[in-house]
Order: structure tokens, then sequence, then C-alpha cells
């Protein structure tokens, strides 16, 4: 499976450079992370009527419908902020790029992953299936006004999503995850989700961490 999504990933990457190459001018920075989602999107559509020839498991009157919806950060956690944290809040640290979901009638249909710099915003990667069919069920067991929040395991390929309702003003964040124990429908509370996160992170640092210092293993 993972050689699939290997395989898709790259396929999209390269199509979706030829996209951009056929615009001598295209803009390569955007103003709001929206914006650079609306040029994937249209950059996608343009790959997906050209090349007819390739599945590439995505729609293109779904991606024609579908509108940016609000933006998720995404941080990359580390053994050493995992093992010091006592909350989800403390491991903003390592942010990575930004995700905006596309949304079709209710529904995830891909995603786009852009970043910031000084120039602007701009388009990093696009149609992640594996994290679009995942926030797409988060979104709907979190309701779709929810504000999101992806974590990236130091020790695992799942990821933790939080969630957090408006009326809350910043507290009760719902965590979301597939990790082993977990259902990705279900929210956990972090006093339940978080020592099971430390224990398995640092029996991996014990088995793994002379492969981990000598870059033998990715993660």
């Amino acid at each position: 499976m993972k050689r699939i999504l290997i395989y898709f990933s790259l396929t999209m990457a390269v199509l979706f450079s030829m996209g951009c190459k056929k615009e001598g001018g295209q803009r390569s920075y955007f103003s709001t992370p929206q914006e650079a989602a609306n040029n994937a999107k249209n950059d996608l559509l343009t790959v997906l009527r050209s090349r007819k020839d390739i599945a590439l498991g995505l729609e293109q009157r779904t991606i024609e419908k579908s509108q940016p919806a609000a933006p998720m950060r995404q941080y990359q956690i580390t053994f050493e902020d995992l093992a010091a944290a006592d909350s989800f809040t403390t491991l903003h640290r390592n942010e990575m790029a930004t995700i905006v979901p596309l949304v079709a009638d209710g529904a995830v249909a891909t995603v786009v992953a852009v970043a910031k710099d000084e120039a602007g915003w701009k388009i990093v990667s696009l149609a992640d299936k594996s994290l679009s069919s995942e926030l797409d069920v988060v979104r709907k067991a979190a309701g779709q006004q929810a504000s999101m929040v992806i974590y990236d395991l130091p020790h695992s390929g799942e990821k933790v999503y939080g969630a957090m309702q408006p009326a809350t003003g910043g507290g009760g964040t719902a965590l979301y995850t597939n990790y082993t124990g977990f259902n990705l429908r279900e929210p956990v509370p972090a006093e339940r989700l978080l020592p099971v996160l430390k224990q398995d992170a640092a029996e991996f640092q014990r088995k793994y961490g002379e492969e981990l210092k000598r870059q033998r293993v990715v993660r």
C-alpha cells in the first residue's frame, strides 16, 4: 500500500510540474493560503483534462466545484518534545506546511499543502490521498466548523488531529487518530492518548535509537 501511495505521489508531482510549466508567466506566490490552493486546483484541473489516459483517482467534476476550506497548521512532533509534553498545545513548535482542504458537497475532495516565506504563500504539494481521506473522516466526526491542527508523530506514520469548536474559545480540543488502539471516528481525551504516545515513542527509541542516530531508519 505504501508503495502505491509513493507511486501516486510521484506521478502527481511530475504531472503537476508539467501543468505548471505550460503557463510561462504563472505566479509562484500568493497573498493567502486559499488563493494558493485555488491556483493549485486550477493546475490540477489542467492535468485532469489533458491527461485522461492516466487514472489519478480524482473526479474532475468534484474538483471543479470544490472550494478551499479553512487552512490547517501541521506540526512535526520530535521525540524530545513528546517526552516533555504535558499537553498537545506545547507541541506547536516545528511547523510544517499548512494544509488547505478542497471541499465539495461537504466532503474533502483533495488537499493542497502550502508554505509561507517573505515573498508570500507558495504551493508545496497536492492530492495526498491518505491525508484527504482521513481529514474527511475527522471533519465529519468533529463538525465542519471545527478549527483543526495536524500532528505528525516521530515514531509512527499515523497522524493525530486536533479539532477545536469555535464556541470553546481555545479550550476543549478533541483529538482523533488511527493510532493503534484508537478509532479515527471517535474523539479521545489528551490525558488518555498522550501517555500512550509517550510510552510507545520511548520504547521505539530504546529499540532503534542507535539506528536513528546512524540514519538507518527514517522515523
